[in-house]
């Protein structure tokens, strides 16, 4: 439909919705039922609907509290072994001369970021400037929230040499402050050859 040349609202005839069109109220299959009958249908039909909304809105409060519990279990362990075992080997380095910077990064549901702990390091005083991956060496532990593991990462770039990337997983409850500080001590190691 739309405005014929002089602007008139064109109409055009709708199908008879009466007993003359065989099939239209039952469905196709030739005979009339009764008209409550076949409303009663509609009940159905939305009353299945509500129970599959009720299901696939309990999978997903279900799946949000998991996620949940693991990024706090990801917290707890960063706050107990992490953090603190990152924390201590910086100030090792900074007792050598050499600096770094701890980095931290809350993850954000949704939107595809992962919780993150790094430490960058700097084997010649402190970093200055923005750390990078081709200049910098580091210790990278993400938390992959689908495959309930945390993903390491390890750059022993200095001056120009070295490697960068993902080296493994580690499970979030099993981190200890010992591993994270040979993780460390390692990419130093490699840094400094």
């Amino acid at each position: 439909m739309g405005p014929d040349s002089v602007g008139q609202i064109l109409s055009f005839p709708s199908p008879a919705l009466s007993e003359d069109v065989p099939g239209y109220l039952d469905g196709g299959s030739g005979t009339t039922g009764s008209s409550a009958d076949l409303l009663d249908e509609v009940d159905q039909i939305f009353e299945m609907r509500s129970l599959g909304l009720d299901h696939a809105a309990e999978r997903q409060s279900q799946a949000d509290s998991e996620r949940t519990r693991l990024q706090e279990e990801f917290s707890a362990v960063c706050g107990r072994e992490i953090r603190p075992a990152m924390e201590a080997f910086l100030a090792r380095l900074r007792m050598n001369g050499g600096g770094g910077l701890l980095e931290e990064r809350e993850g954000v549901q949704g939107a595809g970021v992962a919780p993150r702990v790094r430490l960058w390091m700097s084997l010649a005083g402190e970093i200055i400037g923005r750390p990078r991956r081709d200049q910098h060496p580091y210790l990278q532990l993400d938390f992959d929230i689908i495959k309930k593991r945390v993903i390491v990462a390890e750059g022993d770039v200095w001056k120009g040499h070295g490697t960068s990337g993902r080296v493994g997983t580690w499970n979030a409850p099993e981190i200890t402050g010992d591993m994270v500080t040979r993780s460390l001590l390692g990419v130093l190691k490699r840094a400094a050859a």
